[in-house]
């Protein structure tokens, strides 16, 4: 069995490591498989020793949480969070561990499944069994031995949680769950912030509704159209809604921040948003439960 002390030796022996410039094909390939094995098995210890630093409150020693201590150690955010995500789930989802022990997954595949069965989980009004997790792994396991990539596995996970979301009692579909709402933002190589949001219908409701608010066209000083395009307006948008909250809604055009159902007298199943489209009855009475209620006839047959 190796020990901590050796790993410094294990370190010297890969520095030590050189390849031949006249390897042969095979041998160069064989000699990749062995090193994406090392690697991924390097990427399971990682989370491994990422427990055992929190178990043995070492980052509290440091004064820092577990996240700034492993970045300070010099790992990348993305990947020390990516660790302690992992190393959270080391009990919970032992066949997946398993796999990458023997170093056959990647720790990106292992992530795109521990996320996956957290979306899984978060999908389902009732607490899942355990047999039930054994056979959500066993499905995204097969997904990467079949050559699935991360984001490929991800997208099979939403679609395990759609299905149980639809076979169970209180189960909301995903356009209406805010549960897995997310919003991520990170700064590019060249400085610029990139946002990416997946939000549910009725936020994504209030914030197209800010967005055509703020967002709108306006005449250029000489009177032509707006020469801004139209990512440019909605950009322009978020920047004026940032302000208006830093400015804790104290202006003079305040967004609007009302939505507009329309609901069908004698069919209320086809309620619709007006940007997000069709929800459920039960989006509709959340949604309605302080409402101004005004009754537009279509015709006259009172449609």
């Amino acid at each position: 069995m190796t020990t901590t002390v050796e790993l410094p030796t294990i370190a010297d022996s890969l520095r030590d490591v050189a390849f031949a410039d006249d390897m042969s094909g095979p041998a160069g390939f064989e000699a990749m498989r062995t090193i994406l094995t090392l690697r991924n098995l390097i990427d399971h210890h990682a989370p491994i020793l990422t427990g055992h630093l929190e178990r043995l409150g070492v980052p509290e020693n440091h004064g820092r949480k577990l996240r700034e201590l492993l970045i300070v150690m010099g790992f990348a955010p993305i990947v020390a969070t990516r660790l302690i995500r992992i190393a959270a789930s080391m009990t919970s989802l032992p066949t997946a561990h398993a796999h990458a022990a023997d170093g056959a997954v990647s720790a990106e595949h292992i992530d795109a499944i521990v996320t996956g069965i957290g979306h899984i989980a978060k999908r389902s009004p009732e607490p899942l069994d355990d047999d039930t997790r054994h056979g959500q792994v066993t499905d995204l396991l097969g997904q990467f031995f079949s050559g699935a990539t991360p984001a490929e596995i991800t997208a099979r996970a939403r679609v395990i949680g759609n299905e149980l979301a639809a076979t169970t009692d209180g189960g909301l579909p995903a356009a209406e769950d805010r549960s897995i709402n997310a919003l991520t933002q990170a700064a590019d190589s060249g400085g610029r912030l990139q946002v990416r949001a997946d939000l549910d219908t009725e936020v994504g409701e209030k914030f197209r509704a800010a967005m055509e608010e703020l967002g709108a066209p306006r005449p250029e000083p000489d009177g032509s159209a707006d020469a801004r395009s139209t990512e440019r307006r909605q950009a322009d948008a978020l920047e004026a809604l940032l302000d208006i909250a830093s400015r804790g809604g104290d202006t003079a055009s305040a967004p609007r921040t009302q939505v507009l159902i329309t609901v069908p007298a004698e069919a209320p199943i086809q309620a619709s948003l007006q940007f997000m489209g069709s929800v459920t009855e039960a989006t509709l009475a959340q949604l309605t439960c302080d409402a101004t209620v005004t009754t537009v006839i279509v015709d006259g047959e009172k449609v």
